[in-house]
């Protein structure tokens, strides 16, 4: 992480959290439900994890050059939203700015797909040439078993999924594999906050989630839990 400053209560500095998992862990939809939950807060911003919806190449391909441009498209569009964070950094203060993924997840799937050394490098180097904006990454985790069961249940991106590989267990091994030797071995680890996912419902996560956040920041949270729409489904998602 970038940097390593620690934030006291009452501080005015903003403060950045990334909500960080393997694919499938529920990060993104976490990170959409603090979204609707605090849409009416202006303390918070919130940050996308890509700006492309559609990515030039697939993501998770056994094709080495493939997955070395999918990571390195990855690592463009953090490196992007890096910027947009920067600059609403220097133009407000006191705020709570919320990623959808960690930067460091570049690192790890390109480890995961076992890219060429001299690809990994180049990407390594790359990544350390940023001074990234992070200041805490909320680590999601659950049973390997149980969050192949979570994405299989996708089935709108059912063919995506099989694309990326996502259903496939040995890549998600390797990924979480990779996820704990990269993050636990950071000096910075204890801003590393894990939350274990594997039988707690959407709504207990996300509340452990704004926990965390108002521990860290100070900020206290007085308004009630709104209860997941129907339309995601979010229920079946986590069990």
């Amino acid at each position: 992480m970038g940097r390593t400053i620690y934030r006291n209560k009452g501080s005015k500095d903003n403060i950045v959290f990334s909500i960080a998992g393997a694919h499938g862990i529920g990060k993104t939809t976490i990170f959409n439900l603090l979204k609707k939950q605090l849409r009416n807060n202006p303390k918070f911003k919130f940050f996308p994890e890509r700006y492309v919806k559609k990515p030039p190449v697939p993501f998770g391909s056994r094709n080495k050059q493939t997955a070395f441009r999918s990571e390195i498209h990855f690592l463009q569009q953090f490196i992007r939203r890096n910027k947009n964070i920067k600059n609403f950094d220097d133009k407000y203060n006191g705020r709570v700015l919320i990623l959808d993924r960690t930067p460091l997840c570049v690192l790890v799937y390109s480890k995961s797909l076992f890219l060429k050394e001299k690809d990994y490098h180049l990407i390594l180097d790359t990544f350390n040439s940023v001074k990234w904006l992070e200041d805490y990454i909320i680590y999601l985790t659950a049973e390997p078993d149980t969050i192949l069961k979570r994405t299989i249940r996708r089935g709108s991106l059912e063919k995506i999924r099989k694309q990326w590989n996502e259903t496939e267990k040995n890549y998600l091994l390797n990924v979480l594999t990779f996820y704990n030797e990269i993050l636990f071995a950071r000096k910075d680890s204890e801003k590393i906050i894990e939350i274990n996912t594997e039988n707690l419902a959407p709504e207990n996560v996300l509340e452990k989630v704004m926990n965390i956040i108002s521990e860290i920041s100070g900020y206290s949270f007085n308004q009630k839990l709104e209860p997941p729409s129907k339309q995601m489904s979010l229920k079946k998602f986590f069990q």
